[in-house]
């Protein structure tokens, strides 16, 4: 597990997969985790999906979900993927599928976590982020984990029936060593603390 003050991230089991299919079916949290119109996913189609993750098969892509540590109920899931073949660079992405949740800091603490695990566990040499341009609490997010807008292509997420500009952004590790959580009794920050 990847321990936060809010939550704590842990590997996906099968039986999260039900709660998953429910978030991943609801329109409004998929408009933001996906940015695209296709919101029905089947539960055949997700076991698909995430079959070679759930046997510890898929060298691309990592799943988590979000445990709130007060209710200890899942609360959404964040991923780590990488693109390309020498894995120097992870894209990751946050979703917090309780809506009664949001606005609470708990997606800025996941970010933390993905952010730091994806540089001191897994060696990457950058950390990147893709959302839409109006998706303010994500950017926030980022920006507060020092994240750096790197690019804005134009119209390129299509949703509801119009296009949307997108936001690229980007964590390299030297930026990350700048600002990165120092341990207790350190003299810098908590280990549990956001990069700025």
């Amino acid at each position: 597990m990847i321990q936060g003050k809010q939550v704590y991230l842990r590997g996906l089991e099968r039986e999260d997969l039900k709660l998953l299919h429910k978030m991943l079916n609801d329109e409004e949290v998929m408009e933001w985790a996906r940015s695209r119109p296709d919101n029905a996913t089947s539960m055949e189609e997700l076991e698909k999906e995430y079959e070679g993750e759930l046997k510890g098969e898929n060298a691309r892509r990592r799943t988590f979900v979000i445990v709130s540590k007060a209710t200890q109920k899942v609360i959404g899931w964040a991923s780590m993927r990488w693109w390309r073949p020498f894995h120097t660079t992870a894209d990751i992405g946050v979703v917090i599928g309780d809506k009664g949740l949001r606005g609470k800091g708990m997606g800025s603490e996941v970010n933390m976590l993905l952010t730091k695990t994806a540089f001191e566990q897994y060696n990457m040499h950058k950390v990147e982020l893709f959302t839409r341009e109006d998706n303010k609490a994500a950017i926030r997010s980022a920006e507060k984990n020092g994240y750096k807008i790197e690019g804005r292509p134009r119209e390129t997420v299509y949703f509801n029936g119009k296009f949307h500009d997108g936001v690229l952004m980007g964590l390299l590790r030297e930026e990350y060593e700048k600002t990165k959580p120092r341990p207790s009794g350190s003299g810098s920050r908590s280990s549990k603390e956001s990069f700025k």
